[in-house]
C-alpha cells in the first residue's frame, strides 16, 4: 500500500514538473569494526544521474533497510544490493580489498 502511494505521488510530482526531493543522507553498520558505511543519494542522483527507479524497487525498497545485518560482503560481493552496480564497471568493485575506506568511514 505505501510503495503505491509513493508511486502514485512520484508519478503526479513528475506529470507537473515538480522537483521530487533528494531524500537525507544515512549510514549503515554504525557498529561495524571497519566504520559505518554512508549513503548519499544526493551523489548517486545529481553526480552519478541516477533516477529512484534504477533502484528502487529493482535494487532496493522505498525505506531504509531494517536489518543492516543484512548487507553483508559475501551477497554484496555476488552482486546483491550495492554490489549490483559496484561490480567493477558500472562503479568500483566491492571485491577490491583497496577500495574499503571508500565505502568504510571511521569516525
Amino acid at each position: 500500500m505505501a510503495f503505491a502511494v509513493i508511486v502514485l505521488w512520484l508519478g503526479q510530482n513528475l506529470a507537473v514538473g515538480a522537483e521530487v526531493p533528494v531524500p537525507k543522507d544515512f549510514s549503515y553498520g554504525e557498529k561495524n569494526p571497519l566504520g559505518a558505511v554512508p549513503f548519499s543519494h544526493k551523489f548517486h542522483v545529481t553526480e552519478k544521474k541516477l533516477a529512484c527507479p534504477d533502484c528502487h524497487t529493482k535494487i532496493f525498497q522505498m525505506k531504509k533497510m531494517a536489518d543492516p545485518a543484512q548487507m553483508k560482503m559475501a551477497k554484496l560481493n555476488e552482486g546483491e544490493s550495492c554490489g549490483k552496480c559496484h561490480e567493477g564497471t558500472k562503479a568500483f568493485a566491492t571485491k577490491d580489498a583497496k577500495s574499503c575506506n571508500r565505502c568504510h568511514r571511521k569516525k
